[in-house]
């Protein structure tokens, strides 16, 4: 059984245990760096940690904290997110228009974005943000845009479908993301929307958090700044908008690095070998029964078909 977080885990633990059935535990980031600060979840991960079969982290960073919680090194296996590189392709977007995709959330940290943008603003006076996303602090991003005077450049149209998504990636020119670890502990895990973006060709500026530097590589795929560094923010933004072919250059190197490492089918091969799982011979006869009906014909005998 593979349970998706934490919580997850612990409410089929013991069934799990009855049924001796293989547990296999996936944290994404809150069940981890939120749940360690609290007493009751430090004694849950103990019991987890002793009788789960495995623990699969997004990132080395979640890796380690499982790591320091208690959690034996030979259980740990780190399987980072995939991405279905065939809806994200690159195309030639705007010049000057930013993306950001993400909840608006403290660890997400979007006012910080805008004002990164609004240093931005100033040199580059036709560069457009849009942040797609909803949350608790949807009502102060909008109070800090009128506040600088920035409603006709930023644009917050709420949470988006999949497809709006797709294509918003499309019109942009650039991904920016200023993950932060939030006031009670909150972090991310190997967030999507960046792999997303690379996929989409665009170059990344985002922040030196979690496992975002296992998927961005600093000065290659994109630019990593300190976390709550405004003027680091603002000022790696400008540098893609002054130099359209470094900021392209680091778009194709960003989605060679997903096609290379980050995709649907590099996370499902690595789960299924994480647990020890393989397409079943009669499963695996009638898929290429289907897909080479040629091959199979000559590979099968009678008492195969």
């Amino acid at each position: 059984m593979l349970a998706e977080f934490a919580g997850s885990g612990w409410r089929v633990c013991r069934i799990c245990q009855k049924g001796k059935i293989k547990l296999y535990v996936h944290v994404h980031g809150y069940d981890v760096s939120v749940y360690r600060g609290k007493p009751e979840w430090r004694r849950r991960y103990q019991e987890l940690f002793k009788h789960a079969a495995g623990f699969i982290a997004p990132s080395r960073f979640l890796a380690d904290e499982l790591a320091s919680l208690g959690c034996p090194r030979e259980k740990l296996h780190v399987s980072p997110n995939g991405v279905d590189p065939r809806q994200f392709t690159p195309v030639a977007g705007e010049p000057l228009r930013l993306l950001a995709v993400g909840r608006l959330v403290e660890k997400k940290a979007p006012r910080i974005t805008i004002a990164a943008f609004a240093d931005v603003l100033k040199k580059f006076p036709g560069a457009r943000l849009d942040m797609i996303g909803d949350g608790p602090l949807r009502e102060d991003c909008l109070a800090l845009i009128e506040e600088r005077g920035l409603s006709r450049a930023v644009n917050l149209p709420g949470t988006q479908s999949h497809e709006q998504v797709v294509e918003a990636m499309r019109r942009a020119s650039m991904f920016v993301q200023h993950s932060v670890t939030a006031a009670n502990g909150d972090t991310e895990g190997f967030p999507v929307s960046i792999l997303e973006a690379m996929a989409s060709g665009l170059p990344v500026v985002a922040t030196r958090h979690s496992g975002i530097p296992e998927a961005v590589i600093d000065g290659t795929t994109g630019i990593l700044v300190a976390e709550n560094d405004v003027s680091g923010m603002a000022q790696a933004i400008a540098s893609f908008l002054a130099d359209p072919a470094k900021a392209d250059a680091m778009g194709a190197a960003g989605r060679r690095r997903v096609l290379a490492h980050f995709t649907e089918t590099h996370t499902r091969d690595r789960l299924r070998a994480i647990m020890g799982l393989s397409l079943p011979w009669r499963l695996r006869n009638t898929l290429y029964r289907y897909i080479n009906p040629d091959w199979y014909s000559r590979r099968s005998g009678p008492s195969d078909r």
